[in-house]
This record gives C-alpha cells, sequence and structure tokens, in this order.
C-alpha cells in the first residue's frame, strides 16, 4: 500500500517546557513546580512530526542555526521518520526557541523567539517537493511570503493552520484549500470579535474572502465543518479526557488532517479521525 505524502512548510524550535502553578499574569514572576524539560518544536516540526507518527511520508522545509540547537532539532525529526532534507542551515543564526508556561488544568502560555525561522525565504520551497506531496500544510511561524510561495505553488490540498494569527490577504486565502483557525483565529482573519456559538461560527467562517473549506478547532468542544460557500456543517464532538499538557494538539490535529486528506478522505471524515488523535494527544 503506497503511504501517504506531505510537505511540510514551518517553523522549527526547541521548547522549554515549566510546569507552574498558575500562569502569571502581566508583570508577575511564577516560579515553576518542577525542573524544566527541553523538547523539539515549532508549529511546523510538530505537525510533522504528527504526520509522520500517523503513517505518511513527511518530508520538511524550514531553517535551524548553525549550532547544537539546531543539529538536535534535525535529529529528533529524523528519528521520528521526517526527511529533513528540505531544512536548511542558516550560517550565523540562532534556532528558534519557544517557552511554554503549563498549569495543572493543562492550559498552557507560549512565549517564541522566531530565530532562524524568520529567515526562511520562498527560494526555499521546492516545488519539485511540494508538486510529489498529496497535501502540503502550512503555519503563520515563518515568514507570510513564504506561506504565499507554498500555497501558489502547491499541486494538491494545501492545508493552512492560520496561528500564531495576522491578517491574510485574499489572495493567498484564494491558494488555500482548507483552513483550520481556533475561534479567535478566526475572528482575526474576519476583522470582528469572537463568535459566541456554533452557529455564528459557521456564519463567520463563510464570510472569509477565497471560500476555503474551513475547520475550527474548539478545544474540549470538538471541531465545526464548514465546506465552503454551502454545503452541510458539522460539528465533531471530542472525547472526553483528563487534560495533562494542551501544548501541540492543534498540531496533533492538523498532522492528522492532512494525512487523511492525503489518503482521499472527505472533510468530515478526515476531522473526526483528527479530533480523537488531538484529544489522546
Amino acid at each position: 500500500m503506497t503511504r501517504p505524502r506531505v510537505a511540510v512548510v514551518g517553523s522549527l524550535n526547541a521548547d522549554l517546557t515549566l510546569l507552574v502553578d498558575r500562569l502569571p499574569g502581566p508583570g508577575e514572576t511564577v516560579l515553576s513546580t518542577a525542573p524544566g524539560t527541553v523538547g523539539f518544536g515549532g508549529k511546523g516540526g510538530n505537525q510533522a512530526a504528527a504526520a509522520a507518527a500517523f503513517g505518511a511520508d513527511v518530508v520538511m522545509i524550514g531553517r535551524v542555526g548553525d549550532d547544537d540547537v539546531g543539529r538536535r532539532i534535525r535529529g529528533d525529526l529524523e528519528a521520528r521518520g521526517v526527511d529533513t532534507s528540505g531544512v536548511r542551515v542558516t550560517p550565523g543564526a540562532r534556532s528558534g526557541s519557544a517557552t511554554i508556561a503549563v498549569d495543572p488544568a493543562g492550559e498552557n502560555l507560549i512565549l517564541v523567539d522566531p530565530g532562524a525561522n524568520a529567515q526562511l525565504s520562498p527560494a526555499d520551497v521546492g516545488e519539485d517537493v511540494l508538486g510529489r506531496a498529496g497535501a502540503v500544510l502550512l503555519q503563520l511561524e515563518v515568514p507570510i511570503p513564504v506561506v504565499a510561495a507554498a500555497a501558489s505553488m502547491a499541486r494538491a490540498v494545501v492545508v493552512l493552520n492560520p496561528a500564531p494569527a495576522v491578517p491574510l490577504s485574499a489572495g493567498l486565502l484564494a491558494d488555500v484549500d482548507v483552513l483550520v483557525p481556533n475561534r479567535a483565529e478566526l475572528a482575526l482573519l474576519a476583522g470582528t470579535a469572537p463568535p459566541s456559538g456554533l452557529a455564528a461560527t459557521a456564519a463567520l467562517a463563510r464570510t472569509l474572502p477565497g471560500g476555503p473549506d474551513v475547520v475550527v478547532t474548539l478545544g474540549a468542544d470538538g471541531a465545526l465543518v464548514v465546506p465552503g460557500r454551502d454545503g452541510p456543517v458539522m460539528h465533531i464532538t471530542a472525547p472526553a479526557v483528563t487534560a495533562v499538557d494542551a501544548t501541540g494538539a492543534g498540531d496533533c490535529f492538523c498532522g492528522t488532517l492532512a494525512v487523511a486528506l492525503a489518503e482521499g478522505a472527505s472533510l468530515a471524515d478526515a476531522a473526526r479521525v483528527s479530533v480523537a488523535a488531538a484529544a489522546l494527544s
């Protein structure tokens, strides 16, 4: 059986995770309750790892610094079965990093230093690599021109996770097949306040230019599938779990969604699988 192919264009970070009794407020210092742990992520790296774990052949396109952290990031991805031939080393730059605070309920607060991720350019995105993929997976922790270039080059389904959220052009959204925001990201893209209910969320998703299919992630409430300009809206509920750490759950959702779509699953079926995977993560 042929394995689905997914190309991921995005960020690569080393993550320092701190456990805290509560997340800090503005100007507040909070001590961690246990020694910090270092792992590897970035939205791009997380989503690539999730797609590989779900059985896809995955190629990662990104940048790391010319440092030990960059070498460890690449080694971690390779150990997870991700092809890193598209990961460039930026001389003189530090690799991207993030500091993550996690409270006892599993909620988190994340600060990101882009480092070499900010040096990724459209020239780093190979049309030949994207052309061999069944799905191209994008996020917004790298420069927007890179995201736009990858979306326009892709010949397969383009999945965009618009995080961290910034306003996007109608031209870019027109090249996206499936947009995967949370409620807050959807509201920022639409230039309005976050919607309060499922019907309002679906209506807002259909105001976006370009008319992409939209899958709104709802955390513990699952996901809302809103197909383009018409078609039935579907609310997919999430299995009940005891949250330990929500970090990366959305990335797990996006990675598994891209694999399912590359395999030819319908959007609703792909979202159903991804909701379960994200809950388990």
